[in-house]
């Protein structure tokens, strides 16, 4: 069964989130307030509903306690944001995410209960801060302290050779934990690692490791 999503507050991120969260299969609701901007995005092909997302009444009415998430990406209105968020929390939702303006917003929203809360400014200029200091072109994701979780295209040096040949885990230290390989559609279809498979270029390998291990890797035999 679909999960069930409802997002409050459909402006970019909210939008982009329910459209992406639509393409993974779920069932995804958007609420605001603002009467033209849900006419637009119902002609869009989107389940959208105009609710003032600070009346309890109303999100009880739209089944907010049914839904397994809620995301909050009500934009600059910080007071319309927490208000919402407590209303949220003593009706007793199951999952509650939050999207925070700032690193203070973000602290009154933890404190509210909300079981995560998202920066997307910050959380972004992160990542890319990572790449650039280590002038990279992966994307990559910190996992603890020092080590992260990247995904590296395989290149020329990789091609034709299996996963047991690459050797990868002895030359690198590094480990594979899943592959991508795109199909005549351009899609790409996952692959669970296995030692005989063989691999190919643009192979999308997303492997866990230390930073400067990964980035050894990816110097050595990215694309």
């Amino acid at each position: 069964m679909a999960q069930r999503i409802f997002i409050l507050g459909a402006g970019r991120f909210g939008t982009h989130l329910g459209a992406r969260l639509s393409e993974f299969g779920c069932d995804v609701l958007l609420a605001d307030s603002n009467p033209e901007r849900i006419e637009d995005l119902t002609q869009e092909g989107f389940h959208a509903m105009q609710m003032d997302t600070d009346d309890e009444h109303a999100l009880r009415e739209a089944g907010v306690q049914e839904a397994d998430a809620v995301v909050v990406c009500i934009g600059e209105n910080m007071q319309g944001s927490i208000l919402t968020t407590l209303l949220l929390k003593e009706l007793k939702v199951r999952k509650l995410i939050c999207r925070a303006i700032d690193a203070k917003h973000a602290t009154v929203l933890e404190k509210l209960g909300a079981d995560l809360v998202v920066l997307p400014t910050r959380d972004m200029a992160y990542r890319l801060a990572e790449r650039l200091r280590d002038n990279v072109l992966s994307d990559r994701q910190q996992l603890c302290e020092d080590y992260q979780l990247g995904q590296i295209q395989a290149g020329p040096f990789l091609h034709d050779k299996s996963l047991a040949d690459a050797k990868l885990r002895e030359r690198y230290r590094i480990n594979v934990v899943l592959m991508t390989r795109a199909n005549s559609e351009g899609n790409r279809t996952p692959i669970e690692p296995a030692p005989d498979h063989i691999l190919q270029n643009g192979d999308l390998l997303f492997v866990a490791g230390l930073r400067e291990h990964i980035n050894r890797f990816e110097r050595e035999c990215g694309l």
